[in-house]
């Protein structure tokens, strides 16, 4: 496409030898930051029903992926083209329901084939918990939900019960925002506490595992 193209080549110019200084002196590591303060603007302007703002928060995080792949270019590591084609590649090889002949009757299907796909293209070899590959360094909330999903579909016994039917988007930030007050009258630090009940029942489902 003519227009990313350019963006490409707008990148190039800045990484060149006559570009921007603060573009050149930048390496894979001091970029990390830029990854999640894009990513969480993307996530405000959705919130905000901003079109506006969406489109200019996510041409932000993608210029944040085109950025990695051109100074990964200019230090001889892979290439943008690399970055495309490998992901082009995975999303063929996980969707044989829409790619190829696998029949699917629901989304569940699909993420159980999606890691029996990811699985053999680890060589086979499962992995020693059903809660790797989940990245420690997640909100806690979002790795909440995350670790539980993997412990329902595991069928543990040590995942907490379902307190009752499913509820809204607003019923559920209410009782978020009611516990977050609890914990703030009885002087608990929310996110500490609910990262230390992680870790606990973490702990617990691997041990079952082995």
């Amino acid at each position: 496409m003519e227009q990313f193209d350019s963006l490409l080549h707008v990148a190039e110019k800045l990484l060149g030898p006559n570009g921007c200084p603060w573009d050149q002196k930048q390496t894979f590591l001091s970029l990390q930051p830029y990854v999640l303060e894009e990513a969480h603007e993307v996530i405000e302007a959705v919130d905000a029903d901003d079109d506006r703002k969406i489109v200019e928060e996510l041409g932000d995080l993608l210029y944040t992926i085109v950025f990695y792949g051109k100074l990964a270019e200019k230090t001889g590591r892979f290439s943008i083209l690399e970055i495309i084609t490998a992901i082009r590649e995975k999303l063929i090889r996980r969707h044989p329901h829409v790619f190829g002949e696998v029949k699917v009757q629901n989304a569940d299907e699909v993420v159980k084939n999606w890691e029996q796909i990811k699985a053999a293209e680890k060589g086979g070899s499962r992995p020693a918990s059903a809660l790797d590959g989940i990245p420690p360094t997640l909100p806690s909330v979002v790795r909440a939900q995350k670790i539980l999903k993997r412990m329902q579909r595991a069928d543990s016994t040590l995942a907490p019960k379902d307190i009752g039917a499913s509820a809204s988007d607003e019923e559920i930030g209410d009782q978020l925002l009611s516990l977050i007050l609890r914990a703030e009258n009885g002087g608990v630090d929310a996110e500490s506490a609910l990262r230390r009940s992680l870790a606990r029942i973490e702990e617990a489902f691997r041990e079952s595992e082995r």
